[in-house]
């Protein structure tokens, strides 16, 4: 069951891809179309870096992956967001592109259940989006597959470039997701992301922090990912739903 979960990156700022990156993969010649959606119920309502503000913010992305080779895939994101407020940097009801993201992944598996590998992402971001006019991501994924259950982490850095001023050293944040696995064709469970500050200078449990409850469904249109999550100490989204579904051809 490796449907995508759409978007955020650790605990960054309107992320249109809230997920943990999994051992899938897209086979080659395979295309895997996923799209991506999430709403925020409850967040902040004025931003200090140009970016719009997330109360009720939502944000739509399509995805496309195909494999490239055993073990490789490449995919590039298509994400969209809607301003749900009036602010110093948006108007209720607009439209705009948040980014265009293109990534590389590339998964190892053993008969154990144990996966690792990586997922590297290069973004052109808008400034509604993000502060930075692009971004370099690099991602770690590790887990086990079990019969029953599926435990993985993502710790990943994010390069921000192209902004005068600032601190440049990477950000870094560690994503864990659980899941039982009630069925073949169901599973729940809880994802949880954190923000550890700076690269050099870290502070464990202090940044922001996303808990998520999620369900994953095969259906016959496809897999479906649903999640509520909570935002705690200071991350700009309070409440968050989220919907992904996933399809391959």
């Amino acid at each position: 069951m490796g449907c995508a979960v759409l978007g955020m990156a650790g605990a960054s700022h309107a992320d249109p891809e809230i997920m943990v990156h999994e051992g899938d993969l897209a086979e080659r010649g395979e295309l895997v179309a996923t799209l991506h959606g999430n709403y925020t119920p409850k967040g902040d309502r004025q931003r200090d870096d140009g970016t719009w503000p997330t109360h009720r913010l939502s944000s739509l992305m399509a995805e496309f992956a195909t494999g490239l080779a055993p073990g490789w895939e490449v995919g590039i994101h298509l994400p969209f967001m809607r301003a749900g407020i009036d602010s110093d940097t948006s108007q209720r009801g607009d439209w705009g592109a948040s980014a265009v993201m293109f990534r590389l992944k590339h998964i190892r598996r053993q008969e154990s259940g144990l996966f690792y590998g990586f997922n590297a992402e290069y973004d052109i971001n808008a400034k509604r989006y993000v502060a930075d006019p692009r971004s370099i991501e690099f991602r770690g994924i590790v887990g086990f597959d079990a019969e029953h259950f599926r435990v993985t982490a993502n710790p990943h850095l994010i390069w921000g470039f192209g902004r005068s001023g600032g601190d440049h050293a990477p950000d870094f944040n560690i994503d864990w997701k659980v899941l039982h696995k009630a069925s073949a064709d169901f599973a729940w469970g809880a994802e949880l992301y954190t923000d550890w500050g700076k690269a050099g200078h870290l502070h464990p449990g202090q940044g922001d922090r996303t808990l998520y409850l999620v369900s994953e469904a095969e259906t016959a249109l496809g897999s479906v990912h649903l999640g509520i999550g909570r935002g705690y100490k200071e991350t700009p989204e309070r409440t968050i739903v989220k919907l992904v579904w996933s399809n391959s051809f």
